[in-house]
């Protein structure tokens, strides 16, 4: 299974509730010791072996603690249960020490043999969850010392933000050993987060209470989380206008954030995004298997209406392969403006010709089902303002084909020019960069532009240490694919919260977390 599919697939398995949920504030200012966040996205599953989903990963990184953990405001990685780590030469194994005062909330000690079950309980299940380990992870076994080790299948530079993900946690040994996903209605949760699971009731709310023995960081700011769940959003919108909710998050529309700007006392809070969307061009198809006509589309491309007229500024133009966020692999080479003269000669040269029935016949494929009707209507102006001047190029957007069928097609190979939203599974260069790219990966060999020559590059970047080296590397490869005319980056998403003006410690994470335990209030202790 491809990093495509691990990306795109969202576990949505049920849960059963754990009690009713009874308390929750409704129509009022919440008090000093709880924050309410509104959502239209809640969790459907709280089983780290079971889902794959950001709203998911959100609420597990406050109710477990895993080997590593992101440094919050960056993309870097630190070690959190783990008190020591040892890297092989090679890159291949990975060997920790745990803390010596690892422990469940219930304070049964955690072992290396704890992560062990848990992660081959992932694999076993064989729900998405398992495709976050498997193509990473040859074994994991715990020594004679009692240290926890990795051997992994190829060097992976990004290791430790993996094992920050849910998939990598060791659960509760009454969870361990079950064969099926979401026993918590027979054992209940037990982590060892900053918070406790409280309540929990699926497409309704999430209540966490601070963990008071949590030992593995900094104690939470505010003791009582409350997630609450609205259908529409524009019920979130009024929720927030209403001070029913505190946030609003996983997400208004554009037009609920429009209307919210005029309500005196809310503010936006606007955080970089690692989703990426690109322009993925097949090389065995027609009209995109001519390199001329793969040139001259890139040379037409204008990104910027677009991303003012119709995302309103969520998503930005981009002309590097990864956005800034990673300065060794920022190489913004791609043309910024439509170069039109230049575009129309290499038509000619394709034997396109002005106004003639030969003229270039572009079809584009999205799926409004993956990524909402606004980048339908977002590519539609990208079309008209890349083509308008010029009569050489007839083009259409196609976006009624489901999700899952839209990533089939583009991982087959049978669309000629598809435009899809890609999210790393953590923040790194190369988890952008291997999926979309590397031979052994659906995307870059069903349509037909993977080649030895990047695969080295892939490979070389994979196990260098040196920075140097390793922009170089990054350049070269991002050259080379645009001297290919094959993928070429449109945009750069970014997150969108709305919240009072009186709560404080908001961090959105570039990829897609918000940190409940900062979260506070003016004033609050």
């Amino acid at each position: 299974m491809t990093t495509a599919r691990r990306v795109t697939l969202l576990a949505l398995c049920a849960l059963a509730a754990l009690a009713p949920l009874n308390g929750l504030a409704s129509g009022r200012a919440q008090p000093p010791a709880a924050i309410t966040i509104g959502t239209t996205d809640l969790p459907r599953s709280l089983d780290p072996g079971d889902t794959v989903d950001l709203a998911a990963w959100e609420v597990l990184s406050h109710l477990y603690t895993g080997l590593t953990r992101q440094v919050p405001g960056s993309t870097e990685y630190e070690l959190a249960l783990a008190g020591d780590m040892a890297i092989s030469d090679d890159g291949l194994t990975y060997t920790f020490r745990l803390r010596p005062d690892a422990a469940f909330d219930d304070g049964t000690p955690i072992t290396a043999q704890d992560f062990v079950t848990s992660i081959e309980r992932v694999l076993a299940l064989r729900r998405p969850a398992a495709d976050v380990i498997e193509p990473y992870v040859e074994r994991v076994t715990a020594d004679d010392a009692g240290r926890l080790v990795f051997t992994l299948k190829r060097p992976v530079p990004y290791f430790l933000a993996l094992l920050a993900l849910p998939p990598y946690y060791a659960v509760h040994p009454t969870l361990a050993g079950s064969d099926r996903p979401d026993p918590f209605a027979r054992v209940g949760l037990i982590g060892n987060g900053p918070y406790r699971l409280e309540r929990y009731e699926i497409g309704r709310a999430i209540v966490l209470t601070a963990n008071d023995g949590y030992r593995f960081g900094p104690p939470p700011v505010t003791p009582r989380i409350e997630l609450r769940q609205f259908a529409f959003s524009r019920d979130l919108r009024e929720a927030l206008r209403r001070r029913e909710v505190d946030l609003a998050w996983r997400a208004l529309a554009p037009a609920d954030l429009d209307r919210l700007a005029s309500v005196a006392g809310v503010e936006q809070h606007i955080a970089p995004g690692t989703r990426v969307y690109y322009l993925i061009m097949n090389q065995r198809r027609e009209p995109t298997d001519d390199p001329l006509v793969r040139e001259a589309i890139v040379r037409l491309l204008e990104r910027e209406e677009a991303a003012v007229q119709v995302f309103g500024g969520q998503l930005a133009p981009l002309t590097s392969l990864v956005p800034d966020l990673f300065p060794e692999a920022y190489a913004p080479l791609w043309p910024d403006e439509p170069d039109v003269p230049a575009a129309e000669a290499v038509l000619r040269a394709a034997a396109y010709s002005h106004r003639g029935t030969s003229r270039l016949s572009f079809p584009l494929t999205t799926s409004r089902y993956l990524y909402g009707d606004r980048l339908v209507a977002g590519l539609r102006q990208l079309i008209r303002a890349s083509f308008r001047d010029t009569d050489f190029v007839l083009s259409n957007v196609t976006g009624e084909v489901v999700g899952g069928d839209f990533m089939r097609d583009v991982r087959s190979g049978t669309i000629s020019a598809a435009v899809i939203g890609w999210m790393p599974l953590v923040p790194h260069p190369l988890a952008y960069l291997e999926p979309l790219v590397h031979s052994r990966e659906s995307i870059p060999s069903a349509n037909a532009y993977a080649s030895p020559e990047l695969d080295a590059l892939l490979d070389e970047a994979a196990s260098s240490r040196d920075p140097a080296r390793l922009r170089a590397i990054y350049t070269e490869l991002a050259q080379t694919l645009l001297d290919d005319y094959a993928l070429a980056p449109l945009w750069q998403d970014s997150y969108i919260l709305a919240a009072w003006g009186d709560v404080t410690g908001i961090l959105i994470e570039s990829n897609g977390l918000l940190h409940y335990d900062r979260l506070g209030r003016t004033g609050q202790p």
